[in-house]
């Protein structure tokens, strides 16, 4: 029936474009849609799969990493001059591979925890990210950081140990989920609280909605994809890179925990004597990644089963899209926010129940219907809302379940690809 109604519509384009009732722009797209109409029919003979994505996709990179005996694969941090490859359709970005349940990667990040509060929080600046100045701030960060996130650092200007390790565990394969539960410290985590909470910063935390409203396109004014929903029962509130140190050596870290270059996370400035040769690595003015959102959700609140991938313009050549999400775990099972102060209780009527993250379409050895993730302070879970081919994957619908006591608080980044022009 779906192959007729497609032949149909193809015969009523043609006889509008014979008669000369079709604009150049409506050409254009009459060309496009049945481009991909035709790969999508191919698409599914060939996988058994549907093609939900408009062609042509730019492929994604490849698992390159070597394979360890212990099953382990490893991956250095890199710039992207090594790991990414510009190409004429966009630009390749890195997928962990997910072999099967239990695979681990280990990642290398210098991106340290903050294990004490600077003495002073600023907004950044273009000129904070200048080489200099940045390399001489991140210095002086070293002293309140450590490699462990509960202990106070000890560490100076002549420390010169490079990085410390992240461990990413996959949780699925189909689709592509893997979590590290050491990824933020209980000083960092406790300022993303302070920011949603209103104790310090100026995040105003509002009902939220189903959308995708920071991230800019082409330089213009941000828009919304998709308005409120009840789907969503919560509040939530936009933080950006620079807030301040603390928040920019997140993103940094996410980055490495992602393999893409930290450089792509910022807006690039043509214009700017620092990066008078990014034209070669750097072939956008916008950054790939949203603004971070913090989210409240208190008893009874949810996020009914959804997919964090929007579908572009199929005029875009790009086809800009999420392809990975980053959630990050502010408390976790039987944590208590008061006063905006963060602290775990064994024995309370008032910890946090329920507000797991499940992923209902996945498929694994012990279970058919699905996975769930349980909250707990300080963990990120990456997951992968494409597939490998540029498709969108249908596997990565998942949920917030709702809160049944206390209250939950949670961080989400949106990665993009490719690079959004």
């Amino acid at each position: 029936m779906l192959v007729n109604e497609i032949e149909g519509q193809k015969e009523e384009l043609q006889k509008l474009s014979r008669q000369g009732k079709l604009s150049d722009k409506q050409l254009h797209n009459r060309d496009a849609w049945m481009l991909d109409r035709s790969f999508g029919r191919d698409y599914l003979i060939k996988t058994g799969q549907v093609w939900l994505a408009n062609f042509p996709q730019p492929y994604l990179a490849h698992d390159d990493d070597v394979s360890n005996v212990d099953g382990t694969t490893s991956s250095q941090v890199s710039h992207a001059s090594d790991n990414l490859a510009t190409i004429d359709v966009g630009y390749e970005m890195h997928m962990w591979q997910s072999s099967f349940i239990g695979q681990t990667h280990m990642v290398e990040t210098s991106s340290f925890y903050y294990t004490a509060l600077p003495n002073r929080l600023e907004r950044l600046t273009k000129n904070d990210y200048l080489p200099k100045v940045e390399e001489k701030r991140m210095l002086e960060m070293r002293k309140f950081q450590s490699s462990d996130p509960k202990e106070k650092s000890n560490s100076n200007e002549n420390d010169t140990t490079p990085t410390m390790p992240l461990t990413l565990k996959v949780l699925s394969c189909a689709p592509r989920v893997l979590e590290t539960k050491r990824f933020l410290s209980p000083v960092e985590v406790q300022h993303l609280i302070d920011l949603a909470t209103g104790v310090k910063g100026d995040v105003v935390m509002k009902p939220s909605t189903v959308s995708a409203s920071n991230v800019k396109v082409n330089n213009k004014k941000e828009k919304k994809v998709r308005g409120g929903s009840n789907a969503r029962s919560s509040t939530g509130g936009w933080i950006h890179r620079e807030q301040d140190v603390i928040v920019d050596t997140i993103f940094r870290r996410i980055a490495d925990l992602l393999n893409v270059d930290e450089q792509l996370m910022r807006d690039q400035d043509r214009g700017h004597d620092s990066l008078e040769n990014d034209e070669e690595l750097f072939p956008t003015h916008d950054r790939i990644v949203e603004a971070m959102q913090l989210v409240r959700y208190g008893p009874g609140e949810e996020y009914s089963a959804h997919h964090d991938f929007t579908y572009p313009s199929i005029e875009d050549r790009y086809q800009p899209k999420r392809y990975a999400t980053v959630l990050l775990y502010l408390t976790g099972e039987s944590d208590v926010v008061e006063n905006g102060v963060r602290h775990s209780t064994k024995f309370g009527d008032k910890g946090l129940e329920g507000g797991g993250t499940t992923f209902p379409r996945a498929v694994t050895t012990d279970f058919h219907d699905g996975i769930k993730i349980k909250p707990q302070s300080g963990k990120a879970v990456v997951f992968y809302n494409v597939l490998p081919d540029g498709n969108f994957d249908q596997l990565s619908q998942h949920a917030g379940e709702k809160v049944e006591q206390g209250v939950k608080y949670v961080a989400n980044v949106w990665v993009w690809d490719p690079v959004v022009s």
